[in-house]
């Protein structure tokens, strides 16, 4: 082979002489192919280092280097290779442009026949079945031959002995019949090692104990050994939130055929100080803070103390919270995590005319047990107590203080919620503040009242799905689709009596009703705003392009759907259907949204102005047109 390649460097080479070619003045007009058929040409310029000269102006042209030349014709002899012509041959051709400092290159391509993997053949497998073995594998029969599934391939079949406590050798090898080509892998398995001990290299400069450091380790002294578990001690390490580095080193015991480990740790701070500030539709300003301890009695529980203030555009007052919470990683004995949290939080709502002003107090404790399955799935249950007391002013000038004193017998002055939530949720999401490709899936189910006690009863199901997928590295599309419905029960109880409530709506604290609106959910609308006092039904879709034009910057076109309806026989099929029209909405039909914005990406999430369109007149006749929301992070 290189023999070979050596005479096709010649040949590409004799017919320049040093005269023709002065590479201080002489540059790239255009590059050409000629005789490529199997092969894209975007995939050969890209493995290319000879440029064709720009039309941008005031850009320098690129010299002609015969040292490019030269490893350009390898590097398209090898491209083919990787799809199956091994016989390619690759040289150049200079000829004139009209310019006279410039030149036109040619490669010249003979790509010759295709071969393909007729059979792949393992031999030295004892100790494995070879079906799945064989599923692992790059190379398979009828595929196109590449030469790079060879190391590839040796790489698959070791790491799945890892797993099953051998270091064996493979050996790959190839035998060619015109264009036809025998794979053969050949293993020679070795014996079976074992885990010896874990040594911890500098325990006694840690916080933790050497129970809670042990307890993450799935290496057990005496069982068969598997990469696997290697990989995910140091995974349940580093999950700990303690350590800053895992270094896990080997020792191979060759005569006792055990593998003894030297583990070294290095601690994070135990104190942490996190602070920060964003900003949306309706909390124009969100303020964030939290101090915590990573590492509490030696057993790795943490404590945080955390807080939120928002103001609205006009910075009027809209929320604020304040919490102190104790995680305790292994519970049970298991590693299932236990979350305490008690917190006092007060909040503002205000109608869409600023005439009502509806105050939140609520103190409340919950208590989460969540339990990760696997890698991307996770379930968790919470009881929650909630003590809420509200309070409502009225700012129209025109009611009298009797009108007053009626309208706030319409609020429930105070009232209990103790809750039961059951979660889950999988996330496959490769980076979830700039997400790429992958899902999120989240489900959930809860009961309040009833065997719980407390002044509400309803039941409340909730799921949402997301999904992201890659159309070219600048490219994406993203949809999302979710929904909820409450169920009122038991005891009649009223916590609004607003003329333009429904009863059954009433019946559930206004806090848990479902409302839809804002940048993350139904862009074009304030936060929270369908409807103003909410309802017992959700729907709700997106789905956006999404690009990237230019280092951080790029831009998003979006479709934005969803309602809330009083209740669950509100719903009719007829109300989703998307109509561009001067037609007036009625409350129960579908909103739909139209819209695009620039966005930059940056570390913390991109920055984005959406700028969106309603498809019809609200039921009052109101058609918005043009509307910009800013907001940071991505929509979902």
């Amino acid at each position: 082979m290189g023999t070979a390649a050596l005479t096709v460097l010649a040949a590409g080479a004799a017919p320049v002489r040093a005269a023709d070619l002065p590479s201080e003045l002489t540059t790239v007009a255009r590059v050409k192919f000629q005789g490529r058929h199997a092969v894209k040409e975007k995939e050969l310029r890209a493995a290319i280092k000879t440029r064709t000269s720009s039309q941008v102006v005031f850009r320098d042209s690129p010299l002609l280097r015969l040292d490019f030349l030269r490893a350009d014709t390898v590097a398209i002899e090898n491209v083919y290779q990787q799809h199956g012509y091994l016989d390619t041959r690759a040289t150049y051709r200079l000829s004139p442009a009209t310019d006279p400092v410039q030149t036109i290159v040619t490669f010249v391509i003979e790509e010759g026949r295709r071969t393909r993997i007729g059979r792949v053949d393992l031999s030295g497998v004892t100790v494995m079945p070879t079906d799945p073995l064989r599923r692992k594998l790059f190379a398979r029969p009828g595929k196109p031959f590449n030469p790079y599934f060879l190391p590839a391939d040796t790489l698959k079949i070791a790491e799945a002995y890892h797993d099953r406590g051998y270091f064996p050798m493979v050996a790959a090898s190839t035998q060619r019949e015109s264009t036809s080509i025998t794979v053969g892998y050949s293993v020679n398995e070795g014996a079976r090692f074992r885990f010896g001990e874990v040594r911890i290299a500098n325990l006694e400069h840690l916080s933790v104990s050497e129970g809670f450091v042990r307890r993450e380790l799935l290496q057990r002294p005496g069982s068969v050994y598997r990469s696997t578990l290697v990989q995910k001690s140091i995974e349940r390490l580093y999950e700990t939130g303690v350590f800053s580095q895992v270094q896990l080193t080997p020792l191979i015991d060759s005569t006792a055929t055990t593998i003894e480990f030297d583990l070294a740790l290095r601690e994070r701070k135990p104190r942490w100080v996190d602070a920060g500030i964003g900003s949306g539709t309706n909390e124009r300003l969100l303020a964030t803070g939290e101090w915590g301890h990573r590492s509490l009695f030696e057993r790795g529980m943490q404590g945080t103390l955390a807080g939120a203030l928002a103001l609205d555009s006009q910075a009027r007052f809209l929320l604020s919270r304040s919490e102190a919470s104790l995680l305790e990683p292994w519970m049970f004995a298991t590693r299932t995590r236990g979350r305490l949290t008690v917190y006092h939080e007060i909040r503002h709502e205000r109608d869409g005319l600023d005439q009502r002003l509806i105050e939140n107090q609520a103190e409340g404790v919950s208590f989460q047990v969540l339990r990760r399955f696997g890698r991307y799935a996770r379930l968790s249950l919470l009881q929650d107590f909630t003590f809420v007391r509200q309070n409502q002013t009225f700012n129209d000038p025109a009611l009298s203080d009797s009108e007053r004193a009626v309208l706030n017998q319409e609020i429930t002055p105070s009232f209990t919620t103790n809750r039961l939530q059951l979660g889950a949720d999988r996330d496959t999401r490769d980076f979830p503040i700039h997400v790429t490709h992958g899902s999120f899936q989240s489900a959930s189910a809860e009961i309040a009242g009833g065997p719980l006690r407390g002044t509400s009863s309803f039941t409340k199901q909730q799921f949402s799905s997301s999904w992201y997928t890659p159309l070219s590295p600048v490219l994406q599309i993203a949809t999302r689709l979710g929904g909820g419905w409450i169920t009122p029960f038991g005891d009649l109880v009223q916590f609004s009596q607003e003329p333009n409530v429904d009863p059954e709506v009433a019946r559930v604290p206004v806090l848990d009703r479902f409302r839809i609106g804002g940048v993350n959910s139904l862009r074009g609308y304030d936060e929270s705003e369908l409807p103003i006092n909410g309802g017992l039904v959700l729907m709700r879709g997106n789905l956006e392009l999404r690009a990237q034009v230019y280092g951080p910057f790029g831009f998003e076109v979006f479709v934005d759907a969803g309602n809330v309806w009083a209740r669950h026989d509100g719903v009719r099929h007829g109300q989703f259907t998307p109509e561009v029209s001067s037609r007036r909405m009625t409350p129960d039909d579908v909103r739909w949204v139209f819209g695009f914005g620039p966005q930059v990406l940056l570390p913390f999430g991109p920055l984005r102005i959406d700028y969106t369109w309603w498809a019809r007149p609200d039921e009052n006749g109101k058609r918005q047109r043009g509307i910009y929301q800013f907001a940071i992070g991505s929509s979902f």
